[in-house]
């Protein structure tokens, strides 16, 4: 960054202007300009109707209605991994992943279904397996058709007897190729009357690429990377080339997103408030809500079920003096309040004798580092807002026990959710999941000892992009991703 820092010192001086009113204070009404509409969301667990794909050219889920110059440069804020492609662990490979990646189905921001790689699909006579039949077109990067072969071969392990991949047997039961281009899939969970959970982003399809550390995927895109491609060496700029679209340049920065703003970029998703502040104050940029993606919550082992939630003005409080970034408190319904028929399994208390006095976060998470810590401040304070919190948050043990916050990652994260051994743990779930069901059975699965009726919600955070004007072609979909199109949409 000292590069960088250095290109940008003769740009124009950074001001902190006054701080912006946000979605954060209850009583303002939405900003129809800007925020991108989601139309009135069903309920989590009630299927999305197969409907037809919005034609080309429709503009319900575009960043950016007017029209205007494509997006040439896209800044990233957090490293990318070729080797985690076409699964993202964070914001930055969850944009670049979508403008390669395709999963079977579509469901943009408005929870319409339409064709991704399939073209069409149909309930077996079975009443559990879908028949889905892949496009004429459906081809690789490379131009190398896709088969339903193909489609298995993304979703198993590598090595394996033909055994799916953890986080897509979650989703799928089985999979099994029907001639050429027809496969039956048995999906894991309640029937609806879509396969919604093919367009999980856990589902997308790819191929090796021997000349590559990049997988093949599915749209006209291709990767060209900048600098070393070999596998493991850090990523710092990459090109990725579109049939018959201009190419798209994204610049990997990490660190202070205000850099990227003053090289240029025509597009940058962040919650930065500081970039946010300074972008503000740039004429050629304009900032544009996303769908309030993120819902923090608080898991405590051993809590009961009639304990007492926090009230919506309290998780108001908790947004706004905890969180650095754009978050309010956390709105019902909650997703997991509303499921009535899901077959998901329980699992056993576990031993409960001596927890740990520490409340564990994902140390990748700022917004759960920020909760975690500022509950444990409340842990230490003594006066009646502190004492109503903790009321709410810790009724069923002694208040020591939330002594010290602690971020973990990876394994030592997944075996901590799996022992239940800590007094809580801030987790962040996804606010509109494409299959409810599955998600809180992926719930489940990491933290045995939950109790889903005792989830604690706590905070709501968004994402904002800072968009060139002048630029468009940007879509949303309803897991919140986005995807950087042409003037007649993507392939």
């Amino acid at each position: 960054m000292v590069g960088l820092a250095a290109a940008t010192s003769a740009c124009v001086p950074r001001t902190t202007p006054p701080a912006i009113p946000t979605p954060t204070e209850p009583d303002r009404p939405p900003d129809p300009t800007q925020t991108i509409p989601v139309g009135p969301e069903p309920p989590a667990h009630v299927p999305v109707a197969p409907a037809p794909r919005p034609e080309a050219g429709s503009d319900d889920c575009a960043l950016i209605a007017a029209p205007g110059e494509a997006i040439a440069t896209v800044a990233l804020a957090d490293r990318v991994d070729p080797s985690r492609a076409p699964r993202p662990s964070n914001d930055s490979e969850r944009l670049l992943f979508r403008q390669l990646y395709e999963t079977l189905i579509r469901i943009d921001c408005m929870g319409r279904v339409g064709p991704g790689l399939a073209a069409s699909w149909r309930l077996d006579t079975d009443g559990r397996t879908w028949i889905i039949t892949l496009r004429d077109d459906a081809r690789f990067a490379d131009g190398s058709a896709v088969t339903s072969a193909d489609v298995r071969a993304s979703w198993t392990s590598s090595g394996s007897a033909g055994e799916l991949r953890q986080n897509v047997s979650q989703l799928v039961e089985s999979v099994v190729p029907v001639g050429g281009r027809d496969l039956a899939v048995t999906l894991r969970g309640h029937r609806s009357d879509a396969p919604v959970a093919l367009g999980h982003s856990n589902l997308a399809i790819t191929k090796p690429d021997a000349n590559s550390p990049w997988p093949l995927g599915t749209r006209a895109s291709r990767i060209a990377p900048d600098g070393d491609t070999s596998r493991g060496a850090a990523v710092s700029a990459l090109t990725v080339t579109r049939e018959n679209l201009s190419p798209v340049r994204f610049l990997v920065a990490p660190g202070d997103p205000r850099d990227s703003l003053d090289r240029g970029v025509d597009l940058l998703l962040t919650r930065d408030p500081v970039a946010l502040d300074y972008a503000a104050t740039l004429p050629q940029f304009q900032s544009v809500p996303m769908a309030w993606q993120r819902v923090h919550v608080l898991l405590t082992p051993g809590r009961s079920r009639s304990a007492a939630s926090l009230s919506e003005d309290a998780r108001q409080a908790l947004a706004h003096d905890a969180v650095r970034g754009e978050a309010r408190g956390a709105r019902g319904p909650f997703w997991w309040e509303q499921l009535t028929d899901c077959a998901v399994a329980a699992f056993p208390p576990p031993n409960q004798s001596s927890p740990a006095p520490r409340i564990v976060y994902d140390a990748g998470d700022a917004t759960a580092r920020d909760i975690a810590e500022r509950l444990v401040g409340l842990a230490r304070g003594s006066g009646p807002s502190a004492t109503a919190f903790l009321d709410a948050l810790l009724p069923d043990r002694p208040r020591r026990k939330y002594e010290r916050a602690t971020g973990l990652t990876g394994e030592a994260l997944t075996l901590a959710l799996r022992r239940g051994n800590d007094a809580g743990y801030i987790v962040a779930l996804d606010n509109r999941p494409i299959d409810a069901c599955r998600d809180l059975q992926a719930l489940l699965d990491d933290a045995r000892w939950l109790d889903s009726e005792a989830i604690v919600p706590l905070v709501e955070t968004r994402m904002r992009a800072i968009v060139r004007r002048g630029r468009s072609g940007v879509s949303a979909e309803w897991d919140g991703g986005v995807v950087i199109e042409g003037p007649g949409g993507p392939r």
